[in-house]
């Protein structure tokens, strides 16, 4: 190959020099290559080192939210251990006043001493539920779930609700969803305890003659190519009850303390027992009163 240089002599490239001239090539080429891999390198490390100054951020949030949890457990652990003091002077009281009541023949004074037997014997049963709710909230048991034929559960709750209540002032409806699974693994005895709490307060109102137990399932979005699923377990009135219930459970439970039994302990105890299944308690109002008791619990896993 002959080619014409600046002063206009003919050039001879051999093979070699064509070789010679493809390596420098090949060698801007590897140097632009390389200089593109450090740069990358050094984007890597600094990714690198965010991520592990994240993931050390992180790690520390979660031991401060442990140790939150574990004191918040340790208050609760106190309060129960305060009430269970209280309780002894209020029986004792209690106690009194029963062998009292018995050896007085005035009726007008018997029927004083009666009802500061009955003021005291509340006192009693509020300082119990707020022992068991204390004691409940800082254990350190989580639910587990149970393999079971779902309609023949939800069948026989139903029939226990129906013997323990006057059947002329409360009836019970079953409604199972077609969705819903035959079998399943339930937390049944988080189930049960939460519904027994809803059955309670409904029979403290007095004012629910109908009641329908609706079973269904609800689909959620995806999450790591499985859909995740809840079983919904709504506890409908009919007529709704007379009371108001906002968003907040503070103003509610506030609001309607002198209505609800144990002054809103049931249905707190209710709301941490299925939290801690992984589900939520909700209460419904349309604006004239609560009309449903809705419970949430994962059927996916």
């Amino acid at each position: 190959m002959v080619t014409i240089n600046k002063t206009g002599k003919p050039k001879i490239l051999t093979e070699s020099d064509q070789v010679l001239n493809d390596l420098k090539t090949e060698l801007i080429n590897l140097k632009s290559r390389m200089s593109t891999i450090e740069q990358e390198q050094e984007q890597n490390r600094i990714l690198v080192e965010k991520l592990s100054f994240q993931e050390n951020l992180a790690n520390e949030a979660l031991l401060g939210y442990q140790e939150e949890i574990n004191i918040n457990r340790e208050n609760f652990q106190v309060i129960a251990g305060v009430m269970n003091n209280l309780k002894s002077p209020v029986t004792s009281v209690v106690d009194n006043l029963s062998g009292v009541i018995a050896e007085i023949d005035d009726g007008e004074t018997k029927a004083t001493l009666q009802e500061c037997m009955h003021t005291a014997s509340n006192v009693l049963d509020a300082f119990n539920e707020v022992e068991d709710f204390c004691v409940n909230v800082s254990s350190n048991e989580f639910p587990s779930q149970e393999a079971v034929d779902t309609r023949l559960f939800f069948r026989n709750l139903i029939s226990d609700f129906q013997s323990g209540v006057d059947q002329e002032s409360m009836s019970f409806r079953l409604l199972v969803d077609k969705q819903v699974p035959e079998s399943s693994a339930l937390h049944c005895e988080t189930i049960k305890s939460c519904l027994n709490c809803i059955i309670d307060e409904l029979r403290n109102f007095g004012e629910a003659a109908k009641i329908t137990i609706r079973i269904s399932s609800e689909k959620k979005e995806q999450k790591y190519g499985i859909e995740i699923e809840d079983l919904s377990v709504t506890v409908e009135t009919d007529p709704s009850i007379s009371i108001k219930w906002e968003s907040s459970w503070l103003e509610s439970i506030k609001a309607n303390h002198e209505r609800l039994l144990n002054s809103g302990f049931n249905l707190l105890k209710a709301r941490d027992r299925i939290r801690k299944a992984g589900g939520h308690f909700e209460i419904l109002d349309d604006n004239k009163g609560v009309t449903a008791f809705k419970l949430y619990t994962p059927l996916t896993y």
